[in-house]
């Protein structure tokens, strides 16, 4: 049984090893204290690179925000498909598949869920082997958007605006 052990760990170490894993994320805050509100969140991923022009990955979204005496709280979970189309250098334009399901919670009152399906065009721009800046804009898909809009208008359709930008870093490994 130890030998089965060893070499399933050792076989599991050597795939880590040779995996192009990368990690990263973004985070926001924001205070108005005019109208007594307060943003503050993360956004971790997490991802598996299969080629150069193809990877795996999963986004996460925790956000808490205040507003005049009401908690809010939204988790979202978006796995992707990334397709890089094309390099140019240090520079590569890709498209993420992605769904995504959120939970909204009111602080007293009901949670409710939405979710979205679609396609968000982006840019990656390698800074070093192990560091790469990230830069999503935009959607083309279905959103369901619930009671609070989560994700956005519910419906059909694209949106390419700054309301969409996204920024993030990603640590390979």
């Amino acid at each position: 049984m130890k030998k089965i052990f060893t070499t399933m760990t050792l076989a599991l170490v050597t795939v880590a090893m040779s995996a192009q894993v990368y990690v990263g994320g973004g985070f926001n805050a924001w205070r108005d204290a005019d109208n007594n509100k307060t943003t503050a969140g993360i956004s971790p991923e997490v991802g598996y690179k299969l080629s150069d022009k193809w990877a795996l990955g999963m986004g996460m979204d925790c956000q808490y925000s205040y507003d005049k005496g009401t908690d809010v709280y939204r988790v979202a979970a978006m796995p992707y498909v990334r397709y890089t189309a094309a390099w140019m250098g240090p520079v590569g334009i890709f498209a993420d598949c992605t769904g995504g399901v959120a939970i909204h919670k009111v602080n007293g009152g009901d949670s409710h869920t939405c979710w979205e399906a679609g396609i968000k065009p982006g840019v990656i721009v390698t800074l070093t082997p192990q560091l790469s800046f990230l830069a999503h804009t935009g959607f083309l898909g279905y959103r369901d958007a619930g009671k609070y809009n989560y994700f956005g208008d519910g419906g059909f359709g694209f949106n390419m605006s700054t309301a969409d930008l996204s920024f993030g870093l990603l640590w390979n490994f």
